[in-house]
């Protein structure tokens, strides 16, 4: 085989996993308002996955991931689950991917902003006059 046709391979070859990556990272790209549960880290060989528990307001209960995502120039997760998130704030984030439970796959945060909570007004509603 030629050189050009091997590095033609190659470039093919990369062009399908990056292009795949970015399919999947870009495409699946969600915005959701969650507050956190519970914050965990597992550990998985010489890596930490960073895991965020949350419930929507609607009551259904979701557990994200929270990792360095290259392509959305996110490298700051440790960060993110250190100083930024914490149980009982809720929380607008986008987010990326699906959640494949067999293969312990999860929906990635790429970006998150805690949201004020809702105030209640501290005067009485006016009272309807009675007929």
């Amino acid at each position: 085989m030629s050189s050009k046709f091997t590095l033609g391979i190659a470039a093919v070859g990369l062009t399908v996993v990056f292009g795949g990556s970015a399919a999947y990272q870009y495409g699946t790209v969600d915005d959701v308002t969650f507050t956190v549960n519970k914050l965990e880290t597992k550990r998985q060989s010489d890596t930490e996955k960073y895991l965020v528990s949350g419930t929507y307001a609607d009551g259904k209960k979701e557990v994200f991931e929270n990792t360095d995502a290259l392509l959305h120039g996110k490298f700051n997760s440790s960060d993110v689950q250190l100083n930024e998130l914490e149980t009982g704030s809720t929380y607008n984030a986008t987010v990326y991917g699906w959640r494949v439970p067999f293969l312990s796959m999860y929906r990635n945060i790429v970006d998150v902003e805690k949201t004020e909570p809702a105030v209640q007004s501290a005067r009485p509603a006016p009272l309807k006059p009675q007929s």
